[in-house]
């Protein structure tokens, strides 16, 4: 056997098992209306978002190609509230946002994935600590001015 056949045989079976890349099919829509078009209503989560730039594109993704249910999290954009809950959940979209950026759920069917607030059982009620009673008044036009400094992407469905 010559050694070109033996170097196109392997050529061919490596280019066999490359994976190929696929359109990915959209399985879910997202009314972005009910997720306030995924713009956080609090002033302090809008600074987080401007400082930490989350890829809430990515996040809505995850809803539309992978079934992730966001539901729990429509609250988080709508309401102004800034607790202890509302930091754990935007750290579970940040962490999901980045994993899915990165496309680690590219075939994955999140839909039996279980997000949600952390049950603190009988202290339950500290998950409701309102955290913007700890910031300075003082601090306010700083955060709104990195606010109004930071360009958000629009995201499309």
């Amino acid at each position: 056997m010559k050694a070109s056949t033996i170097f196109v045989g392997a050529l061919a079976a490596f280019a066999s098992a490359a994976p190929t890349t696929t359109t990915p099919e959209k399985r879910a829509a997202v009314d972005l209306n009910a997720f306030n078009q995924f713009a956080f209503a609090n002033q302090e989560l809008q600074y987080f978002n401007a400082i930490n730039a989350f890829d809430l594109q990515a996040f809505e993704q995850l809803a539309a190609f992978n079934n992730l249910n966001i539901g729990g999290f429509q609250s988080l954009f709508s309401n102004n509230v800034f607790d202890i809950n509302a930091l754990l959940q935007l750290q579970q979209i940040a962490l999901l946002s980045q994993l899915g950026g990165l496309g680690v759920f590219s075939n994955f069917d999140l839909s039996s994935l279980q997000l949600g607030g952390l049950n603190f059982g009988l202290i339950n009620s500290l998950g409701g600590f309102d955290v913007s009673s700890l910031i300075d008044a003082s601090l306010v036009p700083q955060l709104q001015a990195v606010i109004q400094q930071t360009q958000f992407s629009t995201i499309v469905v």
